[in-house]
């Protein structure tokens, strides 16, 4: 097996921007604010290798039940059956799905919280029936998607933030997470409609029922356009509410977010061609990453 194919299969640099993110929360934001946390540094690190591994897992195995529409929609990124064999690929993931889970339940029974055991089983088997079943459903898949999304960034406010210290730094910081998921949970939802459009040919020839097939190319990027207007709202009402404070970071969003996602939200209204949705995917994933980058200038409190 490639090394190179193998880090493919896993998508590297999604599971680097969840790392980015958990580490910019962890050691910078929330020592700039002084926040009172409940887990270790061990502890921390349990939870960020069951959430990479897990989620490490479930590309391996969407990639497994996506062969057919892959060979398709773009044969010269197929991995599984060309560099990986498919018996190879179903074995990488059951030892990263089991490793991760039971990282997960460990660290739950660790700090006393054995219902959180329960997240990581669910996530677990919320990214197998979404590759098997859900995908090929239209809004399901790309709703368990985006959830599982925003959910990579709330777990550590769940784990790690102590909930019953009411200060005004602990409130702000639990706010930032919460509406970064929120933030995060739209820009995808539109993000994998755009991606079912790009994969339309793929889907409709093994009759699948994503929602561009169900409805058309252009509604499908209308709503897409649609659910960019909800984060393109909240960003601008926390520049608004609080320029005054923080005005690098409140210029910063301004600049490279709410700009950018203004002109995709605009553009998704007039595009046609599949090579420009392919365009708007990329520039949603770089919107994601430069939005994470406020983070960096927050912890300043700038």
């Amino acid at each position: 097996m490639k090394l190179v194919a193998f880090f493919k299969l896993i998508r590297w640099k999604n599971l680097l921007l969840i790392l980015y993110v958990q580490l910019l929360l962890k050691f910078l934001v929330f020592n700039s604010f002084n926040i009172e946390i409940n887990l270790s540094l061990v502890q921390f690190i349990i939870l960020l290798l069951s959430i990479l591994l897990i989620t490490a897992a479930g590309y391996i195995i969407n990639d497994i039940f996506d062969i057919k529409t892959d060979l398709i929609n773009k044969p010269q990124k197929v991995i599984v059956a060309k560099n990986i064999s498919i018996e190879k690929a179903q074995q990488l993931y059951l030892v990263l799905n089991a490793i991760g889970v039971i990282l997960g339940i460990g660290l739950s029974l660790n700090i006393e919280k054995p219902s959180y055991s329960f997240i990581f089983i669910g996530t677990s088997l919320l990214l197998y029936y979404y590759s098997k079943k859900f995908k090929s459903k239209p809004l399901i898949g790309n709703v368990i998607v985006s959830i599982l999304t925003a959910f990579s960034i709330l777990i550590l406010y769940i784990f790690d933030v102590n909930k019953t210290i009411q200060n005004p730094n602990q409130q702000l910081i639990i706010t930032i997470i919460l509406g970064l998921s929120v933030v995060a949970f739209f820009l995808n939802f539109s993000r994998e409609i755009v991606k079912d459009i790009e994969d339309v040919k793929g889907d409709y020839s093994l009759k699948m029922n994503t929602l561009p097939i169900l409805i058309g190319n252009k509604r499908a990027a209308k709503i897409a356009s649609l659910l960019c207007v909800f984060p393109l709202g909240l960003l601008i009402f926390s520049v608004l509410k609080f320029a005054s404070i923080y005005k690098l970071t409140s210029l910063y969003i301004v600049v490279f977010t709410i700009v950018p996602l203004l002109y995709v939200t605009l553009r998704l209204l007039k595009v046609k061609a599949i090579k420009d949705f392919k365009k708007i995917s990329t520039f949603l994933k770089i919107i994601m990453f430069l939005g994470v980058n406020a983070l960096l200038i927050f912890s300043l409190n700038i």
